[in-house]
């Protein structure tokens, strides 16, 4: 029965692929050959020998490290790594698109190449970033994480470094393994069912492995933790003008409504209409409870390998990959904030608000009974929360031939195309124009005086005071849609050349071209794409694309071995020239010394120049609005020494600091460019590792990373470009001060931040790693394993230039968090395990180490509440037990200590705090088993 089941699910695998298999070969440029990528850059065998032999820093993770963790999604094992910056993930609500990444050396998703078994794998996103959750956990054989940069190799955006997946593509037998994860709490389930089927055919000439996964994760709200279930910010409460604690905050747009007359009188109602002055911040709505803490998702997952050696040279390779990710965000209520025309006779208004429209009409030079304009805002709470869907349905297929040419050379080929489908629904917003139309009613307030489209009247004043009418005339969804295919034509040959007399070894060679082709479009549907909208982030289409030929070339050349204080030297190099349609040719290098005076000890060293060329949402993204955290340097108690009092007036229309900064979020208008050129970096590593008993392997290493003409929004953002015009260049007709434009009350009304070539960026540390492993003499039948893991990372610079011509004009980073520096950049990070195994038992630990930050307002002598964000450190228990050859049981405790993070006021990303840096939601338990048919 067993037999028949394999040969049915081997049969079913083979058909699944035989498309890919029986795909022409076709005219192939290539990007490196896989087998001497293993050999000599990415993988080997084991751990030790790859950190050993790699010409540049690299950490590689085994899948036994994902087995023993419970880690379902992937970017949260590579969060822990001290070489990354955690990105998007499973906390990532706002910001946040449904995606999951990984930031090496925190400069940026898009400068961190992901591949899948050496070669590139399905773009999520417009800007050609990987979605980790696209990636079969089960099926990985071990990732190998190479920083300090790899573009001479794999093209284009491994300025940071390469993510490579290596995954299992000959599974025999049949494999079910599942998982459930629950915090302590009882909230935050996850739970995973797999199932791997593959077998070998044609006398073991060819292997065929077919992976289906399912995955599901419960929401966690911030409502559902104390930390996370109100929105802090710095107050003063001895009224001595300093802030002194954290205290209860959030928007000023609330439910109640407020109408905006002039700096202290700004007007809020009551649910029975009475007017009276908004209270700040008593009155501040509490936004935080209804966004997510933890994402829900739901996501299935088909994957297949297939082999077959045609001759005994040559063999055919297929792959197919399929996923479907469902992950919502949800934010609070629109805070619908827009000019709105209001009869002064309105009956929803008490006498005392409709004399103070009828007095500011005739101030004004109107009728007392014309139609007034105010900028209201009013938090819309009776339409429900905003939630936005996002649905991917991401698939690849590739299929290639290797082979040899002869004993010393041989081939690589290949074909891959990837395609992606999003569909992005919003859900519960205000649509602008109905807004504006529902409010100016008649004198009795039964109709509105523009009664088309079925309008009905919209009573804001009050909290509550919104019929469910009123709500279905003014409510909007939205759908987006975006499509992204990218294709890739590859080939090349490897080979050895002659010996030199002084070595043992040959020289080794690896010559191709690469042919890729990128195109995506995103439509917003015409509500989004007209900007009749008050909740989401209009946006215009973004639709374009580029190709690119490329030539490289490596080689490894062997000097001399065996020699008395020279066992090894070898010299490395690689070279790609690009073509890009888009930006033209470009060329990047790369050269490394590998040098061994002994054998328990070698040393390496490297430099490199390379270029990231602009992807396709830096290039053509749609105008979109956003609204990130920034300080208006003309509002009330906001000038520094260094403001231009003069030009805030100038600008604003009235006196600096007449007017109030109402929030603590400035809208800012984001879009592409076309003219932007490629980013050019240069890359120093050098290092050692040394091994000085069996076993113990200890490996430091250097790196320095410079990028030139880099690619982000105009200014460095926001709340730069406000900075740079009143503090710095104090120049009306300067591109920054031309940037801002006002409401006529002074306040800033948007900030346009288009993408431009800002400036530079520069960063440098230290990797320090440890591997020991040793057999001990006591266990389960007498003997054990003990292995202890220790990989860190000293962090000395990460400086950000965001203007070229400014040079003295640098955000420092390391060690700080902040509006400027975004996410927590600790200086020193590690992280240990300790596993010991004795027959089926396998128990482990896991400590994380996160350095304490800085906000970076501190060193500026600003008197903060919360000016650092404490050291943190994270316990991960686990237990294996194989109960019989074919079952195991895997059970573990993440967040043992029950680590919280700590409270952030004004300088936080959400919730907070950091959510993607930070464990939120304290302890979890995970049970999974695994049973495998032979």
């Amino acid at each position: 029965m067993k037999k028949n089941l394999l040969s049915a699910a081997v049969k079913g695998a083979l058909g699944f692929t035989a498309a890919a298999i029986m795909v022409p070969a076709m005219p192939a440029f290539a990007q490196q050959d896989a087998e001497m990528v293993e050999e000599v850059i990415v993988t080997g065998s084991r751990i030790k020998r790859q950190d050993l032999e790699s010409v540049t820093p690299l950490t590689s993770i085994g899948a036994e490290e994902f087995k023993i963790s419970g880690n379902l999604n992937i970017e949260q094992k590579l969060a822990e790594l001290p070489q990354t910056i955690p990105s998007f993930g499973p906390s990532s609500n706002n910001p946040g698109d449904g995606t999951a990444r990984v930031d090496l050396r925190g400069l940026g998703a898009t400068r961190t190449v992901v591949l899948v078994n050496g070669r590139r794998y399905i773009p999520s996103t417009q800007s050609g970033i990987v979605d980790l959750n696209s990636i079969p956990s089960t099926l990985i054989r071990s990732v190998d994480v190479i920083t300090g940069g790899a573009s001479a190799v794999y093209g284009s955006d491994a300025l940071a470094g390469v993510v490579n997946f290596q995954m299992v593509d000959d599974f025999e037998g049949v494999q079910m393994t599942s998982l459930y994860d629950v915090t302590e709490d009882g909230d935050g389930a996850k739970r995973n069912i797999d199932l791997t089927i593959g077998g070998n055919f044609a006398e073991g000439r060819g292997n065929a492995t077919v992976y289906a996964s399912w995955t599901d994760r419960d929401a966690v709200f911030q409502a559902d933790r104390d930390f996370s279930r109100n929105t802090w910010e710095e107050g003063d409460t001895d009224g001595d003008g300093v802030n002194d604690s954290l205290v209860p905050g959030g928007s000023a747009s609330i439910p109640g409504a407020i109408a905006f007359l002039g700096r202290g009188n700004n007007i809020t109602f009551d649910p029975d209409g009475t007017s009276r002055l908004f209270q700040d911040p008593e009155d501040r709505f509490n936004y935080a409870p209804a966004n997510y803490l933890q994402l829900p998702q739901e996501r299935f997952l088909v994957s297949a390998f297939t082999h077959y050696d045609l001759t005994d040279k040559v063999t055919a390779y297929g792959e197919m990959a399929f996923s479907h990710n469902e992950v919502p965000t949800e934010l609070a209520p629109t805070p619908a904030t827009t000019d709105v025309q209001v009869n002064p006779n309105t009956p929803f208004f008490d006498a005392a608000f409709q004399q103070l429209l009828k007095d500011r009409n005739v101030a004004n030079g109107l009728n007392e009974n014309a139609p007034s304009t105010v900028r209201v805002t009013r938090r819309m709470e009776e339409n429900g929360s905003r939630q936005s869907v996002d649905n991917r349905d991401a698939f690849r297929i590739l299929t290639g031939f290797r082979g040899d040419i002869n004993d010393d050379w041989s081939f690589d080929a290949y074909y891959s195309y990837s395609n992606l489908e999003r569909i992005n629904q919003l859900n519960n917003d205000v649509a602008a124009s109905r807004f504006r139309q529902a409010i100016l009613v008649t004198d009795d307030g039964t109709q509105c005086q523009d009664t088309s489209n079925g309008c009905v009247p919209l009573n804001i004043w009050g909290e509550g005071n919104i019929s469910q009418e009123a709500i279905d005339f003014i409510n909007v969804g939205a759908t987006n849609t975006t499509s992204i295919t990218q294709e890739v034509i590859s080939a090349s040959v490897s080979g050895v050349l002659a010996t030199i007399p002084t070595a043992d070894e040959p020289i080794g060679v690896v010559v191709g071209l690469e042919h890729r082709d990128d195109e995506s479009s995103s439509r917003p549907d015409s509500f989004l794409s007209s900007g009749d909208v008050l909740g989401f982030n209009a946006g215009e289409a973004t639709v374009g694309g580029y190709t690119a030929m490329e030539v490289f070339a490596e080689m490894n050349v062997p000097l001399i071995s065996g020699r008395k204080g020279i066992e090894s030297l070898s010299l490395w190099g690689a070279a790609r020239y690009s073509d890009y349609s888009n930006i033209g040719g470009v060329t990047s290098f790369a050269t490394a010394v590998n040098y061994a005076p002994i054998d328990m000890v070698k040393f390496r060293a490297g430099y490199q120049e390379s270029v990231r060329a602009p992807n396709v949402s830096e290039l053509y993204l749609g105008s979109s609005n956003g609204f990130p955290g920034a300080t208006d340097p003309c509002a009330e108690g906001n000038a520094t020494p260094d403001t231009d009092l003069d030009l805030c007036a100038a600008m604003a229309g009235v006196p600096a600091g007449s007017f109030e900064q109402t929030n603590t979020q400035i809208e800012g208008i984001f879009g592409g460019n076309p003219e932007l050129k490629e980013e050019s970096s240069s890359t120093i590593t050098f290092g050692a590792v040394i091994e000085p008993m069996d076993g113990l392997d200890i490996a430091i290493d250097y790196y320095d990373i410079e990028i030139e003409d880099a690619i982000s929004v105009f200014g460095g953002g926001v709340n730069n470009t406000l900075d740079l015009c009143y503090n710095e260049f104090k120049d009306i007709n300067s591109p920054y001060c031309q940037a801002i434009s006002r409401y006529s009350d002074g306040t800033v009304n948007v900030v346009t931040a288009l993408n431009a070539n800002i400036g530079l960026i520069e960063t440098r540390g230290i990797d320090f790693n440890i591997n020991y492993g040793t057999d001990l003499n006591f266990g389960i039948e007498g003997a054990s394993y003990l292995s202890i893991g220790f990989n860190s990372s000293y962090l000395l610079q990460y400086d950000e230039t965001p203007v070229a011509d400014l040079a003295s004009r640098k955000d420092e980073c390391a060690g700080n968090f902040g509006i400027t520096c975004g996410s927590p950049r600790p200086e020193f990070n590690w992280n240990t395990r300790a596993s010991w195994q004795t027959g089926p038992l396998t128990v482990s630990a896991l400590v994380r180490y996160i350095d304490g930050t800085d906000d970076e307002a501190k060193g500026d002598g600003v008197q903060l509440v919360v000016p650092s964000i404490d050291e943190e450190y994270y316990l991960d228990l686990s237990l294996g037990y194989a109960v019989t050859e074919s079952f195991d049981l895997n059970f573990g405790i993440k967040n043992v200590l029950d680590t919280e993070p700590t409270r952030l006021g004004d300088s936080q990303e959400q919730a907070n705090t950091f959510p993607s840096t930070y464990d939120l939601l304290g302890p979890r338990y995970f049970l999974s088993a695994s049973y495998r048919f032979e």
